[in-house]
């Protein structure tokens, strides 16, 4: 473990002198962890080490989300982009079921409600992410044997991630700037493909995503891409895919499926060939329509046209305008 960068690192982004005291001590564990069952070291373990690890955090009771970012910290230090991600896979998870029960409480009478949260358990921070898709299966079909199709996509598709309203308010006001709603796409997709640009001649990572030619590119090509087309009364938005460098150059449409899916509880699913309903995807899609959302103050309508699930090649969604009073 490398300790000296490690201080000199929390120095410089002015984190906590004891935070820096509880990483080491906590990573100095982990260490002795790999040594003594994977004859490996921090610096140099696997994915299926990391994997390893997070479960041995489960099962002594570790696996709280200080120690996650202990350890996100550390590999984003030493430039281990993929074992960073392998993180985010778990961490992408939390609290997304507890925000959907608590939705389906609002929404359903109390008996289906009851009887849904009877046969649920959330599965905890570090679950296996195989186990996660097993999860996930039970949970959607209950779901959708319980519930009604409109019940079903008002209960998952909302701001599951709890997203802060604040973090679209300059999104708001770029949109009462503009002299209409396509003006505002437009120059929304313009300044996405600028931050993009960004990034690639910083060589800086974005959003856990390696920005190269082709991924602007492929960005710049569909303004559906990290904005919208409005197009009778609807916006139609493709999401940008999770890893869209490997996503670009995948071999197989399984291949390509697997890159382009965000959902933590869902992308193992395509690595195994296991089928979950799209219906699913209506938990992005509340991710999906959330900046909206806050655009036009009031909750929108969403509809799923494409999924990964299905190997659609795109994860695709319409937003129903009709009676949004939006500027023309």
């Amino acid at each position: 473990m490398k300790k000296e960068e490690l201080k000199i690192w929390y120095e410089k982004n002015k984190l906590n002198p004891d935070d820096l005291a509880y990483a080491v001590d906590t990573l100095t564990d982990f260490e002795k962890f790999l040594v003594m069952h994977k004859s490996t070291t921090l610096d140099d373990l696997s994915i299926d080490d990391l994997d390893a690890l997070i479960q041995y955090l489960v099962h002594s009771n570790q696996n709280n989300v200080k120690n996650f970012i202990v350890l996100m910290r550390y590999f984003k230090m030493i430039h281990l982009h993929d074992h960073f991600i392998q993180l985010t896979k778990y961490t992408g998870a939390i609290g997304v079921v507890e925000s959907i029960l608590s939705k389906l409480a609002r929404i359903a009478n109390p008996l289906t409600t009851k009887e849904i949260m009877d046969q649920i358990k959330p599965p905890v921070l570090g679950t296996d992410l195989h186990e996660i898709t097993h999860f996930t299966v039970s949970f959607i079909t209950l779901l959708e044997e319980k519930l009604s199709e409109r019940e079903l996509r008002l209960v998952l598709a909302d701001n599951h991630h709890q997203i802060p309203k604040e973090a679209f308010i300059e999104e708001k006001v770029y949109y009462e700037s503009a002299p209409t709603l396509e003006a505002y796409l437009k120059d929304l997709h313009q300044r996405k493909v600028t931050e993009l640009t960004d990034f690639y001649n910083a060589k800086k990572v974005w959003y856990e995503q390696e920005i190269t030619e082709d991924v602007i590119n492929y960005v710049k090509s569909n303004q559906e891409i990290m904005s919208a087309v409005l197009k009778d009364d609807a916006l139609y938005i493709t999401k940008i895919p999770y890893d869209t460098k490997k996503y670009l150059n995948a071999d197989t449409i399984d291949e390509q499926a697997y890159y382009l899916c965000h959902c933590p509880f869902a992308r193992e699913a395509l690595k195994h060939k296991e089928i979950i309903s799209k219906n699913w995807c209506y938990c992005s899609g509340g991710f999906t329509k959330f900046p909206f959302d806050i655009i036009f103050n009031q909750s929108l309508e969403i509809e799923l046209l494409e999924s990964a699930l299905h190997l659609d090649g795109a994860c695709r969604f319409k937003i129903d305008l009709k009676n949004v009073d939006y500027k023309r």
